[in-house]
């Protein structure tokens, strides 16, 4: 084996992975955007099964782009916040800061992507043994 044929699996991110990771943060926007709370999950499933994505892959793409789109959501929801609801929910639960909500919606937001983008690949790994 050359050094060509072993570096190409090793290279950080390719192509494929640029493409699934734009797809998976733009779908998840717009899916939550317009939809109910749950679409931006089940967005990543679907997409993660139909795509046949390793699992891996799936999990840190799903990952990555749902805890960006939460990140930037509530980043806006708080500079938009005139009622003060966000800090006054932080106080509710144990004195958060709105900086450590938003720490906590993007921590939350990851992990919801990362689950999706597991039980996608499960699911399209599945359907493709059959």
């Amino acid at each position: 084996m050359d050094t060509h044929q072993t570096d190409k699996h090793h290279s950080g991110m390719n192509s494929k992975n640029i493409i699934v990771l734009t797809l998976f943060i733009l779908g998840s926007f717009l899916s939550g955007y317009f939809g109910p709370w749950w679409a931006p999950a089940a967005y990543l499933v679907l997409v993660s099964a139909l795509l046949k994505l390793s699992v891996r892959q799936a999990m840190v793409a799903g990952g990555i782009s749902l805890g960006v789109v939460y990140l930037g959501e509530s980043i806006l929801m708080n500079s938009m916040d005139e009622a003060d609801m966000i800090s006054k929910t932080g106080l509710l639960l144990g004195g958060l800061s709105p900086a450590m909500m938003i720490m906590v919606t993007t921590l939350i937001g990851g992990m919801t992507g990362l689950l999706s983008g597991w039980i996608g690949s499960v699911i399209g790994n599945l359907t493709n043994k059959k």
